[in-house]
């Protein structure tokens, strides 16, 4: 059944959600990685470092293969541990979708933490991941470059034990959630395969459950063609990423836009080519500075 709103949120989003414990945005992220795993990404070398300070995309590519899925993996660990606070704008949506109680609205993140699905939970809804929601209290969330927690069933092999070059591997099957810390931990450690989480390049190449980060995209492209508002948020324009973008350009929906003045103006420069986007409401501002507005566009 078609949802009205579309609520989707980039890096930006979870950065400005709230006051403290956030990812950071793509430029500090080559640093607090190494910070956190000394013994994964602390080892990168120092040409690469810099590639990566410089362009994190472009220094994925530049990744010598068998090094690339333990990357990932202490990247997924690492973004696991983010958890929201009372305070969390995402809290507070949250809380307000619950009030609506009957409000026709999905979100999409292509964020790798889980804190707008612990911020759903927290307040009592149930995050439909993979198709629509089938029970009350519930809301669909959409996740195209996947998630931490997300394992794909289907192929396992023990760290250490493997190597692959994941740029030439793609496994398909179950995709299963792990909330429970203690099993993410046991299978972080122990599991050669990463979770299913696109690759943080170019591509968005996906080693671990390829078919369902599919059905997720081709999800997104469903919901955005449907929708009558697409609210994005903390999201940079990325042309090369066409599984996100190309929907955007194609709906008749209304688009409201929040990413700051940078961002704004690149998005306005976008939007002017590829969809004539003068019904779209950009904000120059970035997410708590037009949380209000946006709630109120969303009849929140």
């Amino acid at each position: 059944m078609p949802v009205k709103n579309v609520l989707f949120f980039g890096a930006g989003a979870s950065h400005g959600s709230d006051a403290s414990n956030v990812p950071p945005l793509t430029a500090d992220l080559f640093d607090e990685l190494c910070r956190f795993s000394p013994h994964a990404w602390g080892l990168v070398d120092q040409v690469l470092a810099d590639q990566f300070r410089d362009d994190f995309e472009l220094g994925m590519t530049q990744l010598n293969p068998p090094a690339a899925a333990p990357l990932l993996i202490a990247m997924a660990e690492y973004f696991y541990t983010f958890s929201p606070s009372s305070s969390s704008l995402y809290m507070d949506m949250a809380a307000r979708i619950k009030a609506a109680q009957r409000w026709s609205g999905a979100i999409c993140s292509i964020n790798y933490e889980r804190l707008v699905e612990l911020s759903l939970l927290s307040r009592g809804i149930i995050p439909t991941i993979g198709g629509e929601p089938t029970v009350s209290d519930s809301i669909e969330l959409c996740l195209p470059h996947g998630c931490c927690h997300l394992y794909c069933e289907a192929v396992k092999g023990r760290a250490g034990a493997v190597k692959m070059n994941p740029w030439l591997i793609k496994t398909n099957g179950p995709v299963i959630p792990l909330g429970n810390p203690a099993e993410f931990r046991a299978r972080i450690v122990r599991e050669a395969f990463p979770p299913v989480m696109s690759f943080f390049a170019p591509n968005k190449h996906t080693t671990s459950g390829h078919s369902w980060i599919q059905m997720q995209r081709d999800r997104w492209s469903q919901l955005v063609a449907e929708a009558q508002n697409v609210i994005v948020v903390g999201v940079k324009v990325r042309q090369h990423d066409a599984h996100i973008w190309d929907p955007v350009a194609s709906t008749n929906a209304r688009i409201i836009y929040c990413c700051g003045a940078t961002a704004a103006a690149e998005y306005r420069t976008w939007s002017a080519s590829a969809r004539n986007g003068s019904n779209d409401l950009v904000f120059d501002e970035y997410f708590r500075d037009r949380y209000a507005d946006i709630c109120a566009e969303l009849k929140l």
